[in-house]
């Protein structure tokens, strides 16, 4: 998912060096912001095509803060659809580092919970390597290692 939003990043204009892990992306938040969207029709599996769906929307002089929110709004209404598909159960779990994206989370969340689930979401550990690293340090202690 990283190399996603860096490649749409990228697209919409972020061209500054990195500076920090998932720099561009936190970028592609700030400028999707609270605008408005909906989200195009895209299946996990076929990133070339929303990428490339962004960079037409972009060439045809679209507002890059709309371009931006329907790629999130895509992106999210694809994880909910494929938690619903794979669930075997009405619980779901948003965990890895794509998921510090507030709005992503926030999308996702909501499409989730109007399909019936219930979401569970970090609070207390972050859900990216420090989170893994956590988990691992709490199955290690159970184990007694």
């Amino acid at each position: 998912m990283g190399r996603l939003f860096d490649a749409v990043a990228a697209v919409l204009g972020f061209d500054g060096e990195a500076t920090y892990e998932g720099q561009a992306a936190v970028e592609l938040e700030n400028l999707a912001g609270n605008v408005g969207a909906d989200p195009w029709p895209w299946q996990f599996g076929a990133s070339t095509e929303l990428v490339t769906q962004c960079y037409l929307e972009a060439s045809r002089g679209g507002d890059l803060a709309w371009i931006a929110a329907s790629f999130h709004e895509t992106v999210a209404a694809s994880a909910a659809a494929a938690c619903a598909e794979a669930a075997t159960s009405g619980t779901v779990v948003l965990s890895g580092g794509t998921f510090q994206n507030v709005r992503l989370l926030r999308s996702t969340r909501e499409r989730l919970e109007a399909l019936g689930f219930r979401v569970l979401t970090h609070r207390l550990v972050p859900p990216n390597d420090g989170g893994v690293s956590y988990g691992q340090a709490a199955v290690a202690a159970a184990r007694g290692a």
